[in-house]
């Protein structure tokens, strides 16, 4: 920006006039008051549960990413739902221990050198996630 020619001075006042809101206020003042959509997490439930309809390869990476539990374990219906009735499969790189746990499937993990193939309950975050809960069992009230 030239500042004795004034160049360049209209980008440079609604950069700052942009940083000074934030983010929300910029868009609401630029595009109007912005609707409640859906979260990340419904938004991926939807999308998934619409397109994983028939027989196909299906090629997932972390689909449970912002889903809640409740939505991962869906997730884990339909696939399972899928592979049986609609004679689809599916390669999934997660982190879920509700869709690891899916029946029958095969788990290569891929944190061993050489790859091996493992059973949920194997692997190290799943571990990880047993010593938790395992430590404040007597804090849940599970009736």
């Amino acid at each position: 920006m030239n500042l004795e020619t004034g160049e360049n001075v209209a980008v440079y006042k609604r950069f700052w006039g942009m940083m000074k809101k934030t983010f929300t206020s910029y868009l609401t003042e630029k595009l109007g008051p912005i609707e409640r959509g859906f979260s990340n997490g419904e938004s991926g439930m939807m999308y998934l549960s619409e397109t994983i309809q028939q027989e196909g390869l299906y090629l997932l990476d972390e689909p449970e990413n912002s889903m809640s539990c409740q939505f991962q374990k869906n997730l884990a219906e339909i696939i399972s739902f899928s592979v049986r009735h609609c004679n689809s499969q599916f390669i999934i790189a997660t982190h879920s221990p509700f869709l690891l746990a899916i029946p029958n499937a095969k788990i290569y993990n891929l944190d061993e050198d050489p790859v091996t193939i493992s059973k949920f309950w194997e692997l190290g975050n799943m571990i990880e996630y047993y010593i938790l809960f395992k430590t404040y069992s007597e804090q849940f009230k599970v009736e």
